[in-house]
């Protein structure tokens, strides 16, 4: 197993649980619970609770994924030139570096595969008790998202479906933070007392159907974070085009070429800058989300001119859009219900 540098206590759990790189699955979740109680004042418990849930499931899919992808080897094929990354995401920022991922925990000797299976089932259980207060909440249809959020994260990588080596890895993560950012909403704002049907459990709302409320802004924006992160998964597939192919995958990058991985990437960051001229439309102050577009792009530039490690560099400035855009969002509605700023449209 290959020996690491030597790195600090915190510094080595972020290496393991890759804590930062879960902050945007996070972040989503609070975006949709956030909105769903500045305007429709959903429980509060449930308000906390389900970004909670969200970050350890999180850690729980990265942390999983690393297993996987250890246990194929191509995380092993990819990071063989580890020093070279580095070095190109170092050149363009320090904060990057440290938020972006370096390498496979398994695969440095961070931890033991039996350490690794240990792990999974403590964040599954904890995750599932944390999450029985929302699934009373909602009913049916925590159950029904629960499930298929379990589906698109377990099956990302694992097999038999292994949905990320067959071309669906993007579009497994744009619905996974669609489902995050939307749900999260949908699920807060859930009444029981309206239950389309269903019938008591041991005195508890656990099989009752009801419905949330539908909100065409949070909507919109769950989609431009569906897109921004699928586009940052696809940037990061391309950086490891060579070990995909080595193990006989058939990701976007493969099938297209990097020239059509690139060209796929630019038509959906289009897309994405499109929802967000539609968000300025629900309310003015949803301009702040084109901040982002300096980042997005020396993205685009990067990706145009295809210089040295370019396939290396993109990555993390697609992982620093999502994640501003979510910080973005959260001041935006929170401006927007201090000061009672009501749609021009």
């Amino acid at each position: 197993m290959e020996v690491v540098r030597n790195v600090s206590f915190v510094r080595r759990l972020n290496l393991i649980f890759r804590f930062s790189y879960t902050f945007p699955f996070f972040m989503a979740s609070v975006c949709g619970s956030l909105f769903a109680y500045l305007f429709f004042e959903p429980p509060v418990h449930i308000v906390i609770l389900m970004p909670l849930v969200v970050l350890l499931l999180a850690i729980f899919v990265n942390f999983s994924n690393d297993y996987f992808d250890h246990k194929s080897g191509v995380d092993k094929i990819r990071f063989r030139e580890k020093e070279e990354m580095a070095k190109a995401i170092l050149s363009d920022s320090e904060l990057l570096k440290r938020i972006y991922w370096e390498g496979n925990p398994f695969d440095d000797g961070l931890v033991t595969d039996k350490q690794g299976k240990v792990i999974m089932l403590i964040l599954v259980i904890i995750s599932v008790i944390l999450a029985i207060p929302i699934v009373l909440h909602g009913g049916l249809m925590v159950i029904i998202f629960g499930g298929i959020g379990i589906f698109l994260s377990y099956f990302y990588t694992a097999p038999p479906l292994d949905l990320g080596a067959r071309g669906l890895g993007e579009v497994d993560v744009a619905l996974s933070f669609f489902m995050l950012v939307f749900c999260s909403f949908y699920v807060a704002t859930i009444d029981t007392s309206n239950a389309i049907f269903g019938f008591d459990f041991l005195g508890t709302d656990l099989f009752v159907l009801a419905l949330g409320e539908f909100n065409l802004n949070i909507f919109v924006f769950a989609v431009i974070i569906g897109t921004m992160v699928g586009l940052m998964r696809l940037a990061d597939s391309m950086s490891g085009r060579e070990a995909h192919i080595a193990n006989n995958e058939k990701s976007i990058e493969v099938r297209f070429g990097l020239g059509g991985a690139v060209k796929i990437a630019k038509v959906f960051v289009i897309f994405a800058y499109a929802m967000v001229a539609v968000m300025i439309y629900f309310n003015p102050v949803f301009v702040i989300l084109f901040l982002t577009l300096p980042l997005m792009l020396k993205a685009w530039k990067t990706m145009t001119e295809k210089k040295d490690l370019w396939v290396m560099r993109i990555p993390p400035l697609f992982f620093g859009t999502a994640f501003i855009t979510e910080i973005l969002f959260i001041v935006s509605i929170i401006l927007i219900k201090a000061f009672d700023i009501a749609p021009v449209f």
